[in-house]
């Protein structure tokens, strides 16, 4: 079984800045189904908290709503981790930015290194936003500031 951590270290809250794909997964209250999501604006605030933005309009605000438990996976420092914890909507729609987004805070209860034995991630995941380059910036600007 994978130690249990409490809370982030210093240098894995600087893996969650806003550039790495983390997956997001919740139950939904009614169906019982595993809904999950790829994010990107997704931000370590201290080694216990942890913000990110969601599409206002995404179901996962309801799902959060009813149940506040999620799971937050990524790869980082040549591993893969799996956070717990629970999770509440501390905007419900901003409407000050170009996107309308819910800012979504999770408190970290549980952090785990879910790598199987013997393995090491080589290659971290790399991706590229699609739009044009001047407003990939101008929306991580809004948001990095929105969720800070």
């Amino acid at each position: 079984m994978a130690k249990v951590e409490t809370q982030l270290s210093k240098e894995l809250a600087g893996v969650l800045q806003g550039q790495t794909v983390v997956f997001l997964s919740a139950v939904e209250p009614e169906s019982k189904q595993i809904y999950s999501t790829a994010l990107s604006w997704v931000y370590a605030i201290d080694e216990r908290t942890i913000r990110f933005a969601i599409d206002s309009k995404s179901d996962f605000v309801k799902i959060i709503d009813q149940d506040p438990r999620v799971v937050l996976n990524f790869i980082g420092l040549e591993t893969s981790y799996s956070i717990s914890g629970e999770a509440a909507v501390k905007v419900r729609k901003t409407e000050e930015l170009t996107l309308k987004m819910a800012l979504i805070e999770v408190k970290v209860k549980e952090l785990r290194d879910i790598m199987f034995y013997g393995g090491k991630i080589v290659q971290e995941p790399a991706f590229v936003k699609t739009y044009k380059p001047e407003l990939v910036k101008q929306l991580d600007d809004e948001i990095r500031g929105a969720l800070h």
